[in-house]
């Protein structure tokens, strides 16, 4: 139990709280609420707050998380009431603590149960379809290309006969693993059944299916798992299907995906596949166009101001070559290469655009300042672990493409696009 100021200091806290989160009373009362709790959770339990202070609500109660001293998080069950002076004003919060880490634990061990492979770790067939349908469904709203890709590992039955069943799951294990490294972050891959897995490419045609289904196959084939009865090394066959807004089930996509793999299986094994789904009929992809994740300049992305439309062109253009060196396969020293120039010019962006939107009115200036920062160092952070071989290819692409593109600049820029089209005006008019 802990009293806390209308401010979020700590007032008294009891033992059982010290004890839940690490620190002594005497540390607690120099922190608030707001410095132990999880940034992710810290917006709701304010929110509450407010509806607090302005009576809308009497008490309210949430599961959040804490930051103990060790460093670790503790998942807690609070609940909050308002104490009131005798003239009705606020005086201060009571607030009951629970420890529920030991349960949402379990309850996040369940929920891993539910959508993973025990043996290999990825999903299991149930949470590939269910995610994979949803995937699948979008795609065609917003009429995205897509591929769908069956893998099957060549003469696995030899495998298991020769070495056993035991090297047999250690060879799905390392196959399952290799496969979900060579795939994008974005990607959703799940075991089908014995030695059949199954993936399907968002924003993903032809070509850049195929490519990443090629960089697929020669990775694996560069596998090996050590046995007492000697080195084993196996290949895995891959059929694609690849769409764009083909109105056919998830199911049915498998199918012409899995006719593709008979294909592959049937041209001698350890190759690549790929069936165009148009018209709802399968056709050779030799003839198909690329089609990668849309990084094309629009004018609906443009604030009106020059200098920030003009940089954010050129992270546009910078982000459009990591992404075909990412798809193609190129050498990491040339991803590396293209992440760290994009990196200083988004270290530049942020920079320029900081000192734009902090000269207008726009109200949020301060924390959107801190989310460059944290973008920034996030950025870095990943970039020195790719360097390192500590992070894939896919982890940059997912920050910096993902992240920082669609997430920061064409949604969350766009909150004070107002602001500096109307400071623009004033200028012009001054």
């Amino acid at each position: 139990m802990a009293i806390v100021s209308l401010e979020g200091g700590w007032l008294k806290v009891n033992k059982a709280l010290c004890n839940i989160i690490g620190y002594s009373q005497d540390e607690l009362m120099s922190k608030t609420f707001q410095d132990i709790t999880h940034p992710d959770d810290l917006d709701e339990d304010l929110r509450l707050v407010h509806q607090l202070l302005a009576g809308e609500i009497e008490t309210y109660q949430l599961e959040k998380r804490y930051f103990h001293k060790q460093g670790h998080i503790v998942h807690i069950l609070l609940s909050v009431s308002l104490v009131k002076n005798k003239d009705g004003s606020p005086r201060f919060f009571i607030s009951q603590i629970q420890d529920i880490t030991r349960q949402k634990t379990l309850e996040m061990e369940l929920e891993t149960k539910a959508r993973e492979d025990e043996l290999t770790k990825v999903f299991n067939r149930r949470h590939f379809m269910n995610l994979a349908t949803r995937e699948v469904v979008r795609g065609n709203r917003f009429h995205e290309p897509q591929a769908v890709m069956m893998i099957d590992i060549d003469h696995f039955k030899n495998i298991n006969d020769t070495y056993g069943h035991g090297i047999g799951d250690e060879v799905l294990r390392v196959m399952a693993k290799e496969c979900s490294r060579s795939l994008r972050q974005v990607d959703v891959f799940g075991r089908i059944g014995g030695e059949e897995f199954g993936a399907l490419l968002l924003n993903a045609g032809p070509l850049a299916a195929s490519t990443l289904a090629e960089r697929m196959r020669k990775h694996v084939e560069e596998l090996a798992v050590e046995t007492e009865k000697g080195t084993v090394r196996f290949t895995i066959s891959i059929g694609l299907a690849t769409f764009t807004t083909p109105k056919l089930p998830l199911d049915e996509l498998l199918k012409r995906a899995d006719e593709a793999l008979y294909e592959a299986k049937r041209c001698g094994r350890n190759k690549v596949i790929n069936y165009v789904v148009q018209s709802n009929t399968p056709q050779s992809a030799a003839v198909a166009p690329p089609s990668f994740i849309h990084l094309d300049w629009n004018s609906e992305y443009e604030s009106g101001h020059i200098s920030i439309d003009t940089q954010h062109k050129n992270l546009f253009a910078i982000c459009k070559s990591l992404l075909e060196a990412i798809v193609s396969g190129q050498p990491d020293t040339k991803v590396s290469e293209i992440a760290h120039e994009l990196t200083e010019h988004m270290t530049t962006h942020f920079r320029d655009e900081s000192t734009i939107f902090n000269k207008s009115e726009y109200p949020d200036a301060e924390a959107h300042t801190k989310s460059h920062y944290a973008l920034i160092q996030e950025v870095r952070s990943v970039l020195a672990k790719f360097q390192k071989h500590e992070a894939t290819a896919g982890d940059l692409f997912n920050l910096l493409v993902i992240k920082m593109v669609r997430d920061h600049i064409l949604t969350q820029d766009r909150e004070f696009f107002p602001y500096i089209q109307t400071s623009s005006e004033c200028e012009e008019d001054a």
